[in-house]
């Protein structure tokens, strides 16, 4: 059984519900075995359900090498309900998942009907899609001999390679867990893909104007990787889902392939999708190293450049930034 491997604590629940939700969840990834299959668990010894979502990841990042926050998505567009991460086990690395209590509990259902409910599918995919990151993780742990998680970049891919890195983990993530993805969820991020495609853009032009006034470049980046990596990040969702499902975008959603077609992010799409797919053909038994990666980081600087930040860097690896003016 998988809750003699995978220890499942819940923080701030008590009572009937703490149990349901711990046996809700075990019950969850033993079907999700059965029936889907292949999902590579290993290293993951210990999921946690909290009230207090970000305390905890506040709390966890303390055991990390760096020790630095870990941050993830709080925006009024869209809010994390759960995290995987990769902590330290003694010479090895362990896997943790954390779940925001709210979400967990709609897995506990009053009667048969409930599991017909939206809220119930939408909690079902999202414990799908983070178990889905866990078996990339342990897949690109292997490929790489744990070069995925060690290696330190330089210059410019400092910037360039972990967007490219979580750009791959949200297809992949995605492509996996498509079947649990109903209707409900995928009009939700279709409709974020395609609202990002509207205002991106013109958030970060105006960032670039108003960086003229105040001269902060540090504010300028952190405002691009508040907004701007969003709108990678759906994209590379939606393209997950798209080759999982075997449709394409404009059968998901018209409005997105609407806003999509003769935008500034079309050819950025395109690349992406291309670089993407040719991953995947290789993926995992293909991946011997991190060059994996070039042409989806190739990507990745373009997007900058769309986005009007060009990088490059000199030979010490000090990474410069220029803008370009805005019409």
């Amino acid at each position: 059984m998988i809750e003699d491997k995978i220890k499942i604590e819940i923080k701030g629940v008590s009572g009937k519900l703490a149990t349901e939700i711990g046996t809700a969840i075990s019950e969850l990834i033993t079907w999700l075995n059965v029936n889907i299959k292949d999902i590579d668990l290993r290293r993951m010894h210990h999921i946690i359900v909290t009230s207090d979502f970000s305390g905890e990841l506040a709390e966890l990042s303390k055991r990390t090498a760096s020790g630095n926050s870990i941050t993830y998505t709080n925006e009024e567009y869209a809010v994390a309900v759960a995290k995987v991460m990769i902590l330290p086990r003694g010479e090895e690395y362990e896997i943790i998942l954390i779940i925001n209590a709210n979400i967990a509990s709609a897995l506990v259902t009053e009667n048969p009907e409930g599991y017909q409910s939206d809220i119930f599918k939408r909690a079902v995919h999202f414990v799908h899609h983070e178990l889905s990151h866990v078996h990339d993780i342990n897949k690109k742990y292997d490929a790489s001999n744990k070069l995925i998680f060690k290696y330190h970049y330089r210059g410019k891919d400092r910037l360039i390679r972990p967007l490219a890195d979580n750009c791959w983990s949200e297809y992949i993530a995605d492509y996996l867990s498509a079947s649990t993805a109903n209707d409900y969820w995928l009009k939700e991020m279709t409709n974020s893909l395609s609202d990002s495609i509207e205002w991106t853009k013109v958030h970060v032009d105006k960032e670039i104007i108003e960086y003229h006034f105040h001269g902060d470049l540090i504010r300028l980046m952190d405002e691009f990787h508040r907004h701007g990596y969003y709108l990678i990040k759906i994209a590379a969702n939606i393209l997950g889902f798209m080759d999982g499902l075997d449709k394409r975008l404009i059968e998901l959603s018209t409005k997105a392939y609407d806003n999509l077609c003769d935008s500034y992010f079309e050819p950025i799409w395109n690349a992406m999708q291309t670089a993407l797919w040719n991953m995947h053909r290789l993926y995992p038994e293909g991946w011997k190293d991190l060059s994996i990666y070039d042409s989806l980081a190739n990507v990745i600087e373009c997007y900058y450049s769309c986005m009007g930040l060009i990088l490059s860097e000199n030979e010490n690896g000090e990474i410069y930034v220029t803008l370009k003016s805005i019409p």
